[in-house]
């Protein structure tokens, strides 16, 4: 883990740093969330499609879908 410093303007600015932005693949306009928690702030960037991004989130629960809701209509008879 590494670790920038910024300064914050008198217009609560701040210019990311080159490594980040470099890291994280900004463009100028891309949007990011700010993600608090209690004394601590994560900064992520938006995703560009929501979709593609929780694509396949939590696959390990139901690997084989089409099974699980197989047995799941099943069940209701």
């Amino acid at each position: 883990m590494e670790a920038y410093a910024a300064e914050i303007s008198s217009k609560y600015q701040i210019v990311i740093p080159k490594p980040v932005r470099e890291t994280l693949h900004l463009r100028p306009e891309d949007a990011q969330f700010f993600l608090a928690d209690g004394d601590t702030v994560s900064v992520r960037p938006k995703p560009r499609c929501f979709s593609e991004a929780l694509q396949g989130l939590h696959r390990e629960l139901w690997p084989d879908p089409d099974q699980w809701l197989e047995e799941e209509r099943s069940s209701w008879e």
